[in-house]
């Protein structure tokens, strides 16, 4: 038996999958060099040499179980312990391993961060247009997804509506006053 909640959302169309098969049929139409192909984050250019010859070499190189099994569930040790210090090497501040979560790819990142931070009823606001998916991340934690319409006719961020909506939420909660002090917000908690 299928959840009713997953067969409605399966139901829907989506326009990012729907982009991706037209430019797959053009692709074969006029050749892949004349599509720009960003529907799924699909990179337009090549991959840089460097990086190529790095995957090479691994392949060439490392032991075939360990470069292709799993790591441990919070990520390679070696490699959380290298960004911490990168990351405090650049920005100054006190990362460490324990600091970082690596993930597969961004929709795992976001959908682990919204877990992270929301509870039911919490809502989350997005700007338009946005990945289809942030509405079954933030359905599954119990919040409710808000979405801020683009500037149009740019059909750029709307940080005007953003704010609207940002400071109205606010304004509503009993616990926050709103102060206004030489243009920029101050909330104090």
């Amino acid at each position: 038996m299928l959840n009713e909640t997953y067969r409605a959302m399966l139901g829907h169309k989506s326009v990012i999958r729907e982009t991706f098969m037209y430019g797959k049929q053009r692709a074969a139409e006029i050749g892949y060099e004349n599509v720009f192909d960003y529907s799924l984050g699909n990179p337009s250019v090549p991959c840089p040499d460097k990086f190529t010859k790095a995957m090479q070499t691994l392949l060439a190189e490392e032991e075939p179980v360990a470069l292709h099994g799993y790591c441990p569930s919070q990520g390679d040790p070696g490699f959380r312990t290298a960004v911490a210090a990168h990351l405090a090497k650049t920005f100054g501040l006190p990362y460490e391993q324990k600091d970082i979560f690596p993930t597969t790819g961004a929709a795992g990142a976001i959908a682990h961060a919204i877990r992270a931070v929301t509870k039911p009823g919490d809502e989350v606001l997005t700007f338009a247009p946005y990945f289809p998916e942030y509405g079954p991340y933030v359905e599954g934690t119990g919040a409710v997804l808000k979405v801020v319409p683009p500037q149009a006719p740019a059909f750029q961020p709307n940080l005007d509506a953003f704010e609207e909506r940002l400071l109205w939420k606010l304004l509503q909660h009993p616990l926050h006053k709103l102060q206004k002090k030489d243009q920029s917000y101050q909330i104090p908690i």
